[in-house]
């Protein structure tokens, strides 16, 4: 079993300090928030890049997904087309970094288009990086977020797409679809390349209040010894996230010994 945190969990934390994080609870990887000035962005100097792209290989970790902040539903073709350039950009970031991945959201249906529409020109996005990245060994992973919650959706999405673009699997999503594994796994199983886990005990105005994993209202368990059992080799990546305000949820170190207690327990963790 391959277990990671993603950085976005830890934005104060400098690349020396979010590695020292991955070392310390003995996780294999590290997820790598995708913005210049952060952790790994496109705008970063060439020598701080070479700086974590070889701190990573020193610490002997894997970054199995660079989180990329582009939209492929947008109002028009060029603003879709401008979204490729830029996640192919990124796509050569990850590669030069050694990640597998790379997140991209879609972002909401523009106003006064269909989702056929949106999807349509999306496709033609996703058409424009499949092009450029053809001899690239990194694959997109469009994260179950905003207008793409279920896997339903993504099935859709996806239909004739190349198998370079697949799924950024964000348990919580499906889950508040109501949505079983089960059925993500028959409609997107095989473009399933990456796993967000989190888990909560309540929603409620403003957020979510989020839980020690494996404590909550998610079968985090249950979706993990599932998706192992289909063949599933990526990794699972710990996204601790704040509580919605006037809440006490868990702390980010609380959900990692969490995450890590749970991965012992399916039998496969460090």
């Amino acid at each position: 079993m391959n277990l990671s945190y993603t950085t976005l969990s830890i934005q104060e934390k400098t690349i020396e300090e979010a590695v020292n994080v991955a070392k310390q609870w003995g996780l294999s990887g590290i997820e790598l928030r995708g913005r210049e000035h952060s952790h790994a962005g496109v705008g970063d100097s060439f020598s701080y890049l070479l700086h974590v792209k070889r701190l990573i290989e020193e610490s002997g970790l894997q970054i199995p997904c660079l989180t990329a902040y582009t939209r492929f539903y947008q109002p028009d073709l060029s603003g879709v087309l401008h979204q490729a350039e830029e996640l192919s950009e990124m796509l050569c970031l990850a590669e030069f970094l050694g990640a597998k991945t790379v997140r991209t959201f879609m972002g909401p249906v523009p106003e006064g288009m269909t989702v056929d529409q949106a999807m349509d020109q999306a496709r033609a996005g996703f058409d424009a990086v499949t092009k450029k990245m053809e001899n690239s060994p990194v694959k997109v992973a469009i994260e179950t977020h905003d207008s793409v919650k279920d896997g339903r959706t993504l099935a859709r999405l996806l239909k004739g797409v190349s198998k370079k673009i697949g799924v950024l699997l964000d348990i919580i999503h499906p889950w508040d679809m109501g949505e079983s594994i089960e059925e993500t796994w028959e409609l997107v199983g095989d473009r399933i390349y990456h796993v967000h886990i989190k888990d909560i005990v309540e929603t409620v105005p403003g957020g979510r209040i989020y839980s020690p994993i494996g404590t909550g209202r998610i079968p985090v368990e249950h979706i993990m010894r599932f998706l192992m059992e289909k063949g599933y080799e990526g990794f699972f990546s710990l996204e601790w996230e704040k509580s919605a305000p006037g809440y006490l949820g868990v702390s980010f170190e609380k959900q990692v010994e969490s995450f890590m207690a749970i991965g012992k327990q399916i039998g496969g963790g460090p």
